[in-house]
């Protein structure tokens, strides 16, 4: 009997998202447990020391073996499962591109997340306070990542080839924070229509609306004014401060 691999991780994390919509979409059998980073479960020593040193989510357990990073969590579920080949590649040329994306992902659309997190959660954190060069860096680096999407997907249906791929789930996923935060709307969509009609196309996907609800509720809660309570005093997208500290 095969042991199910624990799934550690929140429902508002952007590569929490990417991985548990890989699970489901491959039909990897898992157990479910969220991770309370509103009260900073994630930032107490015993957890650190037992599934990762920084702290964060996403986490996958097999057995004794225990992973961290979105990207190195679904790689090895994919040779795990022997997941199709679209999602990780089935030639070294497209195994190539998709880890080139990754990377990529990971020091550029990636931090824009400073952009959704400062403009509606530092406030739930830290208080009130200016924010706004941390929301500005957010604000650059997602542009510049846009226009980068756009001219991958201006030629390829997915941002990786003509199937989609992992890849397209952690950019789809950031996407979706900024979807729910309001930070990507009406003009970001108009001036990259390529984005715009891959990001709709991965939405009617049958998983995609049941991984993205609770972001959306966040997010229009944030939208409203509703304060989140949160007893944690870090950072929750990791990579993102311009100044790590300046608010603790």
């Amino acid at each position: 009997m095969t042991t199910k691999v624990r799934f550690l991780h929140h429902p508002t994390s952007q590569p929490c998202r990417a991985v548990h919509q890989f699970m489901l979409e491959v039909g990897i059998p898992f157990d479910d447990e969220v991770v309370n980073l509103m009260d900073g479960d994630n930032e107490k020593q015993s957890f650190k020391d037992t599934y990762n040193p920084t702290g964060q989510v996403p986490i996958l357990a097999d057995g004794d073996f225990v992973v961290w990073e979105s990207s190195a969590i679904a790689y090895y579920l994919n040779e795990k499962y022997a997941a199709p080949a679209n999602w990780f590649g089935a030639t070294p040329q497209q195994r190539a591109r998709i880890q080139q994306y990754c990377h990529w992902h990971a020091t550029y659309l990636r931090r824009g997340a400073g952009a959704f997190f400062y403009t509606h959660f530092a406030e739930c954190i830290w208080g009130k306070n200016d924010y706004s060069k941390e929301i500005a860096k957010g604000r650059y680096t997602l542009d510049e990542s846009l226009k980068q999407l756009e001219s991958w997907l201006a030629k390829n249906p997915y941002l990786c080839g003509d199937d989609i791929s992992f890849a397209d789930l952690l950019a789809y996923h950031e996407l979706v924070s900024h979807v729910a935060g309001a930070i990507v709307g009406p003009t970001e969509w108009a001036a990259h229509p390529h984005v715009n009609a891959w990001f709709n196309k991965i939405s009617a996907r049958p998983h995609s609306g049941a991984v993205s609800e609770m972001i959306m509720q966040v997010g229009a809660m944030r939208q409203a004014g509703v304060l989140i309570p949160m007893t944690r005093k870090t950072s929750l997208a990791k990579g993102t401060e311009v100044t790590p500290g300046v608010f603790a």
